[in-house]
């Protein structure tokens, strides 16, 4: 078999080959892992790696700019989102209809994190936010044409709901384990090795940005050479060839099951961020104390039972499918949501007193730059900052778990009612929901920093972290003279956070609950009221789209057979 011919190598059936059943899935490891870093800490990057500037009222116009212009950049993305899905649709390569898009954008991404993370022009920080602006909507393009083609070829690859189950669940553990490993990295490595190496934060997110860009690259490429797609079905590839720009707006328009889960998984995702992105972070920094020792450790914790939770939920998803409804699994998870939220308000935000319950009897708070202590940050009841959150994340990941498979049987109804499945179009809403909810996330942060009073504490230091970073600069081989930097970084530290005060972590804490308790309800209301695809009338949509491709066809010219060795000889 030849190298064309091996790579555009089809199956037939709801069956997935071994391969594709593992190793799909195993690469959005390393693709979510490249997507955290951007999404949920290129901000972070931006105002404590001294890259703006240190002058405070410079600082937060420059900080403003950045969060206006990833907002507006909203309106590239609803561009860019149905162009992709419209182009993934419309072209498709003898190589396949989404493996040829998941490599081409997994280059490009590579190449625009590089840049993000690597060029710093100096100056006062203007350059750095220009051309962040240009890399930022560079990224944006080729992880869109990346994310349309990984995301559309899940739906296309089984149509059996316990097999679409399994791979669900094995593509969101993959996810859920990419997220937790660079949140983890993004929250400890820049505040453990910056100051300590001498070289900032910067660097260190620097080494992060090469090393995860490079997995993405090399995962994405073992997708596209190894990794099979389901045989193509002759007419829906004649309705591929007709696809409009606008059919994203125009299925989900006529199609009110599309419509629902599309809602949904934007609710979802701007809810999910929430604890996990630099809302989270900065609460634990500002209330517990700034650095990798302190809280840094504790969101790192966060994080670990956010994906041991997850992967739990997500796991135990498939078992539970065949014993109760979608229905019945969403009422019971978001029951668990709610629990987990109001037991994170009550006990990890000072509403008691000057400190929150969880931190009442934690004893003295390890320095800035100590070492990671986990009888402190494990003792007393510092269990609280940690049970609530993995409850929470339980019931969340169960209703993530529900909205993906909704997502996919709603292609499936798509196709059975209106004659198109149109995957990589209506596909190309899951990545503008998540950025959708990324960007209003940052909106969010702004807008809660600025109501809490916390933004000049944030800028503050911002502008210490720049001010190491050229100290440090200055000495560097004169040990004792690094020591005196370091020592001088840590009382500023200390002295901006003596002016954090408990209201404003309350102020932050009810802002959490809102959006966290709003979102969810607002996903249980849309689903149980709007969504009519129950299990036993998505088993007769499936066996009437099976009868209709018999007597459609495949592509044969995609269905590659090894021949015998004698038949080849003859």
């Amino acid at each position: 078999m030849g190298f064309k011919n091996a790579v555009a190598k089809a199956y037939t059936g709801n069956k997935v080959p071994k391969f594709t059943r593992w190793f799909y899935p195993f690469s959005g490891i390393f693709r979510d892992a490249c997507y955290a870093l951007v999404g949920s800490f290129l901000l972070q990057y931006a105002i404590t790696s001294g890259v703006l500037s240190s002058d405070s009222a410079t600082f937060a116009a420059q900080y403003g700019v950045i969060t206006i212009a990833m907002m507006v950049a909203l309106v590239w993305d609803g561009i860019n989102d149905p162009i992709m899905g419209f182009i993934v649709e419309k072209v498709h390569f003898k190589l396949g209809k989404f493996k040829p898009w998941i490599l081409i954008g997994a280059l490009g991404n590579t190449l625009a994190v590089m840049l993000l993370f690597l060029v710093r022009p100096g100056g006062d920080g203007w350059a750095f936010v220009a051309l962040m602006i240009v890399f930022y909507v560079l990224w944006d393009t080729f992880f869109t044409m990346n994310d349309i083609g990984y995301w559309a070829m899940l739906p296309s690859l089984s149509n059996d709901d316990q097999e679409r189950a399994s791979l669900t669940s094995k593509v969101t553990i993959c996810a859920a384990i990419g997220g937790f490993l660079m949140t983890a990295a993004a929250t400890l490595l820049p505040t453990m090795f910056g100051a300590s190496s001498g070289k900032g934060a910067a660097a260190v997110y620097a080494i992060m940005a090469i090393v995860v860009s490079l997995l993405f690259l090399a995962s994405q490429t073992a997708v596209f050479f190894f990794c099979q797609e389901k045989a193509r079905d002759l007419k829906q590839e004649e309705a591929s060839e007709k696809s409009s720009f606008v059919d994203l707006f125009k299925v989900v328009g006529k199609n009110p099951q599309v419509r629902v889960v599309v809602i949904s998984i934007f609710l979802y995702y701007l809810a999910s961020g929430v604890l996990t992105g630099g809302i989270g972070l900065n609460y634990y920094y500002l209330s517990v104390g700034y650095g990798s020792s302190s809280g840094g450790f504790i969101v790192t914790l966060i994080s670990v039972f956010y994906v041991l939770s997850m992967i739990l939920s997500q796991a135990l998803y498939p078992m539970l499918a065949k014993k109760i409804s979608k229905q019945k699994i969403l009422n019971i998870a978001t029951i668990i949501c709610f629990v987990g939220a109001l037991g994170f308000f009550l006990t990890c935000f000072p509403l008691f007193g000057d400190k929150p319950i969880s931190l009442m009897a934690s004893g003295t708070t390890p320095a800035y730059g100590a070492d990671m202590d986990f009888g402190w940050a494990l003792g007393g009841l510092m269990f609280c900052n940690y049970l609530f959150p993995f409850v929470f994340f339980f019931g969340a990941g169960l209703v993530y778990m529900v909205i993906l498979v909704m997502f996919q049987d709603s292609i499936d109804y798509n196709e059975y009612e209106y004659g198109e499945r149109k995957e990589s179009v209506i596909s190309a809403w899951r990545p503008l929901d998540v950025k959708l909810g990324s960007a209003l996330l940052r909106g969010f942060q702004y807008l809660i920093f600025l109501s809490a009073g916390v933004m000049g504490v944030v800028s503050g230091i911002s502008e210490a972290e720049g001010q190491l970073n050229a100290d440090m600069a200055a000495v560097a081989g004169d040990k004792a003279a690094e020591e005196v930097v370091k020592t001088g970084f840590v009382g500023k530290i200390q002295s901006l956070m003596a002016d954090v005060t408990s209201q404003s972590m309350v102020i932050i804490g009810i802002w959490v609950v809102i959006i966290l308790v709003a979102c969810f309800a607002s996903v249980w209301a849309l689903i149980h009221f709007g969504y009519k695809i129950d299990e036993k009338r998505h088993t007769e949509i499936v066996a009437e789209l099976e009868k209709r491709h018999a007597e459609s066809g495949f592509d044969k010219d995609e269905i590659k057979e090894e021949k015998p060795a004698e038949e080849q000889a003859a």
